[in-house]
């Protein structure tokens, strides 16, 4: 049986307004329901008792097939660790849609690293996700990875290496990770409880899609030697979804119960979804511009913030943070019109500028990550002294978020966005200052998240999820 200790802490974050009648807290413990290998799928059937609460999580375990890298440095990325490993999430409430996000990992990065710093995340995320990402700056001014502070490498400059959570051909031999559920677009957790003992007979089901790629999720810090697409799989038959709730009175239930018979029970939360778009400067010189324009239409939904991340379409080898990188494509150029109106007075273009839009997204929060993370243009390659290390390469441009705030300054869920009445154009001039790490001259995937508001009814007879 999996020691759930290492890595669980009992935090219940949407208890934090006390609950009235509260009754004790249980812990369930759920097996796979049904997997495929071949469609790199799992689901689960959530346990109808109580409140589901925030530190609900799903437990996976990897391991390397890869004979030829049997032996190597191969573990999680660095930067969100086993989140990277999920293409797709899906929650369903009576077969209807509640959460639906792809790739959770990349906007679940702006929060890591907006609400903790690197040593915060290395110490209390490392047992539970397995990211491990702490630079330093040298004696000649340079910035690098801190290989002799962190956990996961030998401290050898020779020959960096992982010394823990190395995934080995061993499943035994092998860390089991835990990922909670607001990592994976069920954030709205945190606000409140979901009430899943109303769902009666109706079945509320997670479904979880993996990229079948492990070059998207794992790295070898050594390099030129894998991993290769195939070499590391994970075990979905031993997966778990480990849900806690809290557990109320059955006077309190029976009375919740018969309210609901008069009158629908109301969730409101913020959700976040996809929509796919392509971002092209391939073949443009370096130093040039290149105008970029997008259409996103909300569909009249209310809208919070909107992230914007460019992804390389194919995964290739990297050495710490793997495909999970938002790309740095040179200069940054942005102005978006709203609703027939520009957000901006004129185009936003100074990179602190770009950096604090982000920063207003998330409540006042920076993101802590190094300097060149996020920034790499024409300025800061110039002016910035870069260190040829190929583990600070491989994450240098890898963390430019854009988050681009539209709230105002009404409480709640619903109210303190944008209502958008027409679709939204984004106008996003680029400007290529390198090829190399990363090349900035390629086409690349670009993923618009959306936060908008949304509505969970539940009555007796059906459920009716609106905008």
């Amino acid at each position: 049986m999996t020691d759930l200790n290492n890595y669980f802490n009992l935090g219940l974050e949407s208890t934090n307004s006390p609950i009235e009648n509260a009754g004790m807290i249980n812990v369930f413990r759920t097996p796979v329901d049904t997997s495929s290998d071949n469609l790199n799928r799992v689901t689960f059937k959530f346990p109808k008792t109580g409140l589901l609460t925030a530190d609900s999580m799903i437990t996976l375990q990897f391991v390397n097939n890869g004979a030829a890298s049997a032996g190597s440095n191969i573990t999680l990325n660095l930067a969100n660790g086993a989140i990277g490993a999920i293409k797709r999430t899906r929650i369903l409430v009576d077969n209807k849609a509640l959460v639906d996000l792809q790739r959770p990992g990349l906007a679940e990065v702006v929060k890591l690293y907006s609400r903790n710093t690197q040593v915060e995340l290395a110490e209390n995320e490392y047992a539970m996700l397995g990211n491990q990402f702490r630079t330093t700056v040298e004696e000649n001014g340079e910035e690098a990875l801190d290989t002799t502070e962190m956990r996961f490498f030998n401290g050898d400059a020779a020959a960096v290496g992982f010394n823990r959570d190395i995934i080995s051909p061993t499943v035994a031999n092998n860390k089991v990770y835990g990922i909670k559920l607001k990592h994976l677009g069920a954030d709205f957790l945190e606000a409140a409880s979901l009430p899943v003992f109303l769902l009666g007979h109706r079945e509320i089901v997670l479904e979880l899609e993996f990229h079948s790629d492990c070059r998207e999720y794992c790295v070898n810090p050594n390099g030129g030697g894998g991993p290769a697409a195939g070499d590391v799989s994970i075990q979905y038959a031993k997966m778990e979804l480990v849900s806690t709730h809290i557990m109320l009175p059955p006077q309190v239930e029976e009375s919740e119960l018969m309210a609901m018979a008069k009158a629908p029970v109301q969730y409101p939360l913020l959700d976040t979804y996809v929509v796919k778009g392509v971002v092209d400067t391939n073949g443009i010189a370096l130093g040039a511009d290149q105008v970029q324009s997008y259409r996103i239409n909300a569909q009249n939904r209310e809208v919070h913030n909107l992230l914007i991340t460019a992804v390389d379409t194919t995964p290739a080898e990297f050495r710490t943070i793997a495909n999970q990188r938002s790309n740095s494509l040179g200069g940054d150029k942005l102005q978006l019109k709203v609703n027939g109106q520009n957000l901006f007075d004129k185009p936003v273009q100074d990179q602190s500028l770009i950096y604090q839009l982000t920063t207003y997204s998330e409540d006042g929060r920076t993101l802590k990550v190094p300097f060149n993370a996020f920034r790499c243009d024409s300025k800061s390659l110039a002016n910035y002294r870069q260190s040829t290390n190929p583990l600070y390469l491989d994450y240098r441009g890898g963390f430019h978020y854009i988050k681009v705030d539209f709230s105002n300054a009404n409480s709640g869920v619903f109210g303190s966005g944008t209502l958008m009445k027409t679709a939204t154009e984004i106008e996003h001039t680029l400007t290529p200052a390198t090829a190399t790490n990363p090349n900035q001259s390629a086409t690349r995937d670009v993923f618009f998240y959306l936060t908008i508001s949304k509505l969970l009814a539940i009555g007796a007879s059906q459920i009716n999820i609106s905008y």
